[in-house]
């Protein structure tokens, strides 16, 4: 096998969020709630990783309405009033604005690394409409060939949907491809369903990944590693 390009998840696996001014809990506090922990699980996934939802991938302003009623929902689910909720989403909604988007340190020169090699890199992630803001936020926008949002395919991973689109637009068949994210069904078993090896990402400082197997760290298969340096090693034994 060649690894002629490699697929990257974005948040957890490049770069993550660190929001300046607070929390969505600070926000909701400052209106009097709390925001229930199971709502609030419920809004980030709720079972929708591994769906489609091509209804409300149509467009921008059918993406972000689809946000916003996830949003009403939680909020529902944390005792605020129908009457209270549209304007607290607005403010949950401009809290996201603040956020700030780091790159971990590997992440430029290993990309710039990988593609002075000649290996195609791609971005596929769970993601909103603004996938390419978050990029150029990230110092990132230049250092893959292709990127590709849940929101645009209308699929989210571990969704088979997803990878296709995203190896169709690189040009490599999946057994000459790679796949690197945080997050073990999305990133590691619906690759793996579809044919591409992994690489499990897991920085150091975060939580546990609550969709990995109790035995996930004797799947000799899978390489684990806690930054993206490994791939310059993996990516030269099979070039």
């Amino acid at each position: 096998m060649a690894t002629k390009a490699v697929l990257l998840d974005f948040y957890g696996t490049l770069a993550e969020m660190v929001y300046v001014d607070g929390s969505w809990d600070v926000v909701v506090a400052a209106a009097g709630y709390t925001l229930d922990r199971q709502a609030r699980a419920t809004f980030w996934d709720g079972g929708i990783d591994g769906t489609e939802h091509d209804s409300f991938s149509q467009s921008r302003d059918h993406y972000v309405a689809w946000q916003r009623s996830r949003t009403r929902a939680m909020l529902a689910g944390s005792g605020v009033p129908d009457a209270e909720q549209d304007a607290l989403v607005d403010e949950l909604h401009t809290f996201l604005d603040t956020r700030d988007v780091v790159t971990y340190d590997d992440v430029i020169p290993v990309l710039r690394e990988l593609r002075d090699r000649g290996v195609v890199l791609a971005i596929c992630s769970n993601w909103d409409w603004d996938l390419r803001e978050a990029i150029d936020a990230a110092g990132l926008t230049g250092l893959v060939d292709v990127v590709v949002s849940s929101a645009w395919v209308g699929a989210r991973k571990p969704h088979p949907r997803i990878f296709s689109h995203t190896l169709g637009a690189v040009g490599v068949d999946p057994a000459d491809a790679l796949f690197v994210g945080d997050t073990w069904r999305c990133d590691v078993e619906g690759p793996r369903a579809f044919g591409m090896p992994a690489v499990y990402v897991r920085r150091d400082h975060f939580g546990v990944d609550h969709s990995a197997p109790d035995d996930a760290a004797t799947h000799a298969d899978v390489v684990h590693t806690a930054d993206l340096t490994v791939l310059l090693d993996l990516v030269a034994r099979t070039t």
